[in-house]
């Protein structure tokens, strides 16, 4: 195998590589390079770099929403321990009110029972006064009543009038010879 400039591959392939062409070639693709370079690129790189400010102001973002959550999280289990205690001070708070109320209403309604049974004797008192006054009037009224039956039957006869006035006449004699002790009981008795 002799070596041939310009000549690659022996065996009925001939490769040869033009410098020219292939100079222009280069040229071509560098330009182009170039463009890309000078007129793709920056757009591209602006691009890139606002993708990249916006994903790392979203990171921060994300990252002080992550911190918010945290506070709100540690702030809402804060209040919640608080409303807990607030519930259960209330709790302590409405069972000492009741049972405040409950010894209240105890102590009222013995001393309305007290009252009322107060009430109930005196008035039970009183009709047992009214009662006794009622009985001690009918008693007299029933013995009245019988005395003038009893007299008008003794006082019907005229041996029971002259008996009567005897009787009376005989107790007049005996009062004006009596003790003065002895007259005020009779004038009493009469009365």
């Amino acid at each position: 195998m002799t070596f041939t400039p310009g000549v690659l591959a022996e065996d009925g392939y001939h490769i040869t590589i033009q410098w020219m062409v292939f100079g222009s070639q280069l040229f071509a693709f560098l330009v182009i390079i170039l463009l890309f370079w000078k007129f793709l690129v920056p757009p591209l790189q602006k691009m890139m770099a606002k993708s990249q400010e916006t994903v790392r102001r979203q990171l921060e973002e994300s990252e002080q929403a992550a911190t918010r959550l945290e506070q709100a999280k540690a702030a809402y289990d804060s209040a919640l321990a608080e409303a807990q205690a607030e519930l259960e001070r209330l709790r302590e708070d409405a069972r000492e009110d009741a049972a405040l109320i409950i010894e209240q209403m105890r102590e009222a309604a013995q001393t309305e029972v007290e009252r009322v049974r107060k009430q109930g004797r005196d008035q039970i008192t009183v009709l047992r006064r009214q009662l006794m006054r009622d009985l001690e009037a009918d008693l007299a009224a029933a013995m009245l009543a019988c005395t003038e039956e009893k007299v008008q039957e003794q006082v019907a006869s005229p041996e029971a009038v002259n008996e009567s006035i005897e009787k009376f006449l005989d107790d007049l004699e005996t009062l004006a010879n009596a003790a003065p002790a002895v007259r005020r009981w009779a004038l009493s008795r009469w009365n």
